[in-house]
């Protein structure tokens, strides 16, 4: 039995795909960028869009521009991370089989197909939801989150005394 903990061990298996998670991230990143994008726009629109319909045009173009970048950021990590995910799932369901082939006749007999198929079936796409699924928007979303907070620091730095001003 491996000392690894179940984590190390999934993610063991991923490695063979580490060039389409590069990607997967980069996508990742696009998606951040666009949302953190999309957030600094508001400082535009309310300080100079509402107030003298200024730039409203490049806010417009900004606006789809950054829908677009954080729309094909989405996609293609959802895509490249559900791609990682069927890999993986069927790199474990073979070296399931394998393990499962090489045991003894009385294994066999202590179990019902039912489970082993329940066992092989039910608990390796769950495995596979884990990898593509929840990783994937955990990680996104986390680097949006860096995103947004970046902002923020920006906006504290750049800007300190258009914050503290109570009247605008």
């Amino acid at each position: 039995m491996s000392t690894a903990s179940p984590l190390a061990r999934l993610f063991s298996y991923a490695r063979p795909y580490r060039s389409r998670l590069i990607w997967a991230v980069v996508a990742m990143a696009f998606y951040a960028v666009g949302s953190a994008g999309l957030a600094a726009l508001i400082k535009t629109i309310f300080d100079n869009v509402l107030q003298d319909r200024s730039q409203l045009g490049m806010v417009a173009w900004a606006i789809i521009g950054l829908n677009l970048l954080k729309g094909i950021g989405s996609y293609g990590s959802s895509y490249l991370m559900a791609w990682v995910g069927q890999k993986v799932v069927t790199d474990i369901r073979d070296a399931l089989y394998s393990h499962i082939l090489g045991q003894s006749a009385s294994f066999f007999a202590e179990r019902s197909t039912g489970e082993l198929m329940s066992r092989i079936n039910n608990d390796v796409g769950q495995v596979q939801q884990a990898v593509s699924e929840t990783a994937g928007d955990l990680a996104r979303e986390s680097l949006s989150l860096v995103g947004f907070a970046a902002l923020l620091f920006y906006y504290d730095a750049c800007c300190p005394s258009s914050a503290s001003s109570p009247h605008r």
